[in-house]
């Protein structure tokens, strides 16, 4: 019983904090209301794994400190539960980085901010042996010339750009690795098809109900970790634990597209910093698109997101919506991004993105361009994890598995 553990939510958090635990010798119940792990937001985004740059808008340069520490663990880390290197996971180009006419800072601001965080990686490199996706860059970003902009990108719409080192890796390669590692690991017991409804304290473990099949079910344990998404809120109010003050859930829709082969090795990227897009550029001739203005079609201040988002989260959606939605997102971004007509679209879903704010990215002072504010909190044996970035999953995951292994030294 002691070395048992519930991990609730079978996203990319949920899943790396079961399998470092099995690691470690527990035995965890791994239970997720979809019928598989990793098929919802953990999937549905462009794969970025985040240097800091595109939040170099936060003044206290908390969320990108925060980023870069995670983005250098980031590889060794997964390696230890897939047991295969980041490179295999279908990486990207490098990004660059293009800034709008209307980005809210100019270039020679970004400049200056950018340069304060390569000196922060040059710190971090030289005290740790950690690296970036399996490299160690020479730099991280650097100021790109107008000529070398405009072999790729409409520089009509640009007052500058910079070329970077961040990638992105392929969700769905990840997905795959993913699932094989907990499907193998004999000491995870995975649970689908579980909804979560509560938690409760019971002496001094945990009760966890929900139903499966229009049936109810119930679950013990002396520690609990709540690695849900959009549910985090909703359970650890269950347990008494007020939600944030201001949550913002938002519904953004991608496309997944095929390109021609002239393209492979075009580059990736991201316009900063306002209501703008990215573009992954991956070595399997498809590409990654959203453009923010019109991929963003749902917003909510409530503790939960609508039912209604369930199906584009789960990759479900009409053929109606799929042509209305590729065509808007690849007309706005062949604008900036000229090669992107010569694309086909072959999946269109969306990602549910949970932050903090009540304002959108194009207010300079929206707490959306800060990050720092997540992490794992602890209850006295009740772990609640705010991932808040794809990229921090498995930093969050070691802390999670050494908060656990304290609580069980003490018992």
């Amino acid at each position: 019983m002691k070395r048992k553990v519930l991990v609730l939510g079978a996203g990319i958090q949920g899943c790396c904090i079961a399998l470092e635990l099995a690691n470690r010798g527990f035995k965890v119940d791994l239970i997720e209301q979809d019928s598989v792990p990793f098929n919802r937001s953990s999937i549905r985004n462009e794969g970025k794994i985040h240097l800091g740059l595109v939040y170099i808008n936060d003044t206290g340069f908390e969320t990108p400190k925060l980023m870069l520490k995670a983005a250098l663990r980031f590889a060794p880390y997964l390696s230890r539960w897939i047991g295969i290197g980041v490179k295999d996971l279908n990486v990207g180009t490098p990004f660059y980085y293009l800034v709008s006419n209307q980005s809210f800072l100019d270039t020679e601001q970004l400049e200056q901010r950018y340069h304060q965080l390569e000196k922060l990686y040059c710190k971090s490199t030289e005290k740790e042996s950690f690296t970036y996706l399996g490299y160690k860059p020479d730099k991280l970003v650097q100021k790109s010339s107008e000529e070398n902009l405009a072999k790729h990108f409409n520089t009509d719409c640009l007052q500058g750009g910079f070329y970077t080192s961040e990638l992105a890796i392929d969700t769905s390669k990840l997905a795959e690795h993913i699932r094989k590692a907990v499907k193998k690991h004999s000491n995870i017991t995975f649970l689908g098809n579980h909804r979560i409804l509560g938690i409760s304290k019971n002496g001094s473990g945990y009760i966890v109900e929900g139903e499966k099949n229009r049936s109810n079910w119930k679950k013990k344990s002396l520690q609990v970790v709540n690695a849900t998404w959009t549910d985090k809120f909703k359970l650890d109010e269950t347990l008494g634990i007020s939600p944030p003050k201001e949550i913002l859930h938002r519904l953004k829709y991608r496309v997944i597209a095929d390109i021609p082969e002239e393209m492979k090795n075009f580059p990736s990227a991201t316009m900063v910093i306002g209501k703008f897009g990215d573009v992954v550029i991956r070595p399997d001739k498809t590409a990654y698109i959203s453009w923010y203005p019109d991929a963003c079609r749902g917003w909510s201040n409530s503790i939960e997101p609508p039912e209604s988002w369930n199906e584009p989260s789960r990759g479900i959606v009409p053929n109606k919506d799929f042509d209305e939605i590729s065509e808007q997102l690849i007309r706005e971004t062949e604008k900036w991004y000229p090669a992107i007509r010569n694309c086909t679209p072959k999946i269109v879903d969306a990602g549910i993105i949970v932050a903090h704010g009540k304002t959108d990215v194009d207010n300079k002072k929206s707490r959306l361009h800060e990050r720092s504010n997540i992490g794992v909190t602890s209850y006295d044996g009740y772990h609640s994890v705010e991932t808040g970035k794809l990229t921090t999953a498995p930093m969050f995951a070691m802390d999670t598995a050494d908060r656990a292994e304290k609580i069980y030294r003490q018992l």
